[in-house]
Parts: C-alpha cells; structure tokens; sequence
C-alpha cells in the first residue's frame, strides 16, 4: 500500500518573488505553486528539502499529514511578536517547540502517535487555510490554540506516567468557553478531545480583551527609535503594530502577560472533571436519542395498517431495491411491537407474509441476516 504525505505552505506577509517562486518550483516536480501557497503530495517518495528551513525562509505558515497519523503546523512570527513569558508558558518538549531562526521565531507544534494512528487517508488541501488565522490570533494575545495543544500532547502522555507523575497546566487563557471555527478546525486536526477541552474550560474566564493606553509612552521614545519605527512603517513591515506595542508595554512596565489567577490543575484533575462532563453529555445524547425514538415510533403507529398491506406489493416486484425497502418496514414494524409488547401478533403477521412466498431466496437471505426470523 502505497503511502501520503502533504506539505502545504503559505505566505501571508508577503507574496513571493519570482524569485522564491522559482527556487521552490526547483525543489520538486509535484509542487503546486502561487504567488502566495506551495503544496506538494507524495506516495512513494519524501519531500527533498527541509520543510524548516523552506519555512524560514519563504513563508509563514505549514501543514503536514500523513496517513500514518503524523500531524504538524508550524508557523514562523516576527521574533518581536512573541513575549518571552508566553514561549516559557506554553511549551511540550518534542510536541510543541519554539526556536529562533534569525529574526524569526517559529512555533512547532506536531503529534506522532507511537502506534502509527490508524491509517486513515485523510486528505490534506484545504485544512491549512482553515487553520492559518491562528497565527495572527496568537499575535494579537489569543493563546487558546497554545493551552489546547499543550492539553493534546499531556491527554496522550498520561497513559506513560507513574503513578506518582503528574503535569500542571500552564495559564489557562479567557474565553476558553467560546471556541472560534477556527479553534474548532485545530480541534479536528489535532483530534482534541472536546470534554476534555470543556473540563479545561471550567477555570477559564470569560472576558474582552482591554488594552492599556499607551499613546503617553510614545514620548518615552528616543528619536532615533521614532525615526526608525517610521521607516519601518514606510517600507511596509507587516505586523509593525504589533512591534510597537510590544515595545511601549516595554517602556510603560505593561509588557509583561497578565496571567489568570486561577490555581493550576494537574492533568489528572482535568481527567477526573472531564469524565464527569462526558457522562452527562452521554446521558444527554442518550435521553435526545430515545426522545427520537419513540416519535418514529409514534409515527409508525399511525400507519401500521398501510405499512403492513405495502410489504407484499414491494415482495412481487421481486427487486433487490423493493426487498431492501420491504425489510426496513419489518424493522420499524418489529421495534414498534417490541416497543408495545406484541411481538406474537408481529410474529404471525410476518409468518402469513412468507408463506405467501416460500421461495423467495432474496426475501428468506434477509430476514435471516436481519434476524427477523
């Protein structure tokens, strides 16, 4: 069986150059390329570069999926994006890796399940553009997609510890609760529990973001850092508002994140609250389910009588389409009996039917997979 993996890279700061545009055109024949995203898929062979280095230094996001369960989004910001607490806060050795490549910092995040997941096929275009706001939501202080992969890799790690072992979470961010479709689409790629996520939830505050005013730190500036925020302004930087604020936060002794105050639950409290969410969502999903149940139910009670005179019309036609419909009726007519504790009655009646027609091997193979008879 032959093998997949894709690689999809985006750039969203800049287009690429002509340039760039042919330097990846020459790494692979199988690239799909634009001014702005390079895809590549591969069955039998690996990608011939090195997917770090071509994100350094060409774009700023990627996604790669295998169909032996192997997840990674990475995504490459201005170094002077990113508070240092924030890297410290929300890391997972060998899962989730910040590193610095010259004025970059780049945020690893991959999952490789041990037992090489389960061989799904899962194509990969199209997940990336559903996933990539989250690069600008951490930028601008949404560390929800951090929490939640940090909550990912501790779920999966917890069968290996000791007894003895436990993790502590790190900040759990606001609003944890309210979950974009974009964090849902993270959710689905990195196949993140969502009672888990709902456990987490219940420490998470919900509030709006208030920003500081820091126009009367502008002074604080010196005039050649001014003039150099000018120029930078002038050439285009992206992302340049984010560097300004992160510099008079600096300045006004606001830079550093202001962490929730809620005490710090270790993984398997987060386990224990969660079991406790998924029982009552079960018991939920349970009650709607048999709500469901006896309306068809209900339903069918109503025309019982048609139901019954339908079935030996659909026989005669002698179609594997009509025999499949005739079989679904009995099914319902069955549930209904055994729902009103008639099955005798539904018994003799199905009897009567198969009298009328003893070699009908179609019918007869049916009911007999269905264990109506």
């Amino acid at each position: 069986m032959s093998e997949y993996q894709y690689y999809e890279f985006q750039a969203l700061d800049h287009p690429l150059t002509p340039e760039a545009q042919a330097e990846i055109q020459r790494l692979s024949s199988r690239v799909q390329l634009t001014a702005t995203r390079a895809s590549f898929v591969y069955n039998y062979s690996n990608f011939p570069g090195d997917p770090y280095r071509v994100l350094v230094k060409y774009f700023d996001a990627m996604l790669y999926i295998t169909n032996w369960g192997t997840r990674q989004l990475m995504f490459r910001f201005p170094a002077n994006t990113i508070p240092a607490d924030v890297i410290t806060a929300y890391q997972y050795v060998g899962s989730m890796d910040w590193s610095t490549a010259g004025k970059y910092i780049v945020l690893n995040i991959e999952f490789n399940p041990e037992d090489g997941g389960d061989g799904e096929w899962v194509e990969g275009q199209g997940i990336l553009p559903g996933v990539v706001q989250l690069r600008h939501d951490i930028m601008h202080g949404d560390y929800r997609p951090l929490y939640l992969a940090w909550l990912k890799f501790a779920h999966y790690e917890l069968d290996i510890l000791e007894e003895d072992e436990d993790l502590t979470e790190p900040p759990v961010p606001p609003n944890l609760q309210s979950l974009s479709p974009t964090l849902r689409n993270f959710m689905d790629f990195f196949d993140i529990d969502p009672d888990w996520v709902a456990a987490a939830a219940q420490t998470s505050s919900e509030t709006e973001k208030i920003d500081v005013n820091l126009s009367s730190s502008i002074d604080r500036l010196s005039e050649s850092e001014k003039h150099e925020f000018l120029e930078r302004l002038l050439n285009g930087e992206p992302n340049l508002d984010i560097a300004l604020t992160n510099r008079l936060r600096e300045i006004s002794g606001t830079g550093k994140v202001e962490w929730p105050m809620s005490e710090r639950r270790t993984i398997r409290q987060i386990l224990a609250a969660s079991e406790i969410i998924g029982q009552k969502r079960l018991e939920i999903e349970t009650q709607k389910a048999e709500s469901v149940r006896l309306k068809k139910l209900k339903n069918i009670a109503k025309q019982q009588e048609q139901l019954w005179a339908r079935i030996p019309t659909l026989i005669e036609q002698k179609k594997a389409s009509t025999y499949d419909e005739a079989l679904t009726i009995l099914k319902d007519l069955r549930d209904l009996a055994d729902h009103e504790q008639r099955m005798t009655e539904f018994q003799d009646k199905l009897e009567a039917i198969r009298s009328q027609y003893p070699r009908s091997q179609g019918l007869n193979r049916r009911l007999q997979e269905a264990k109506l008879v």
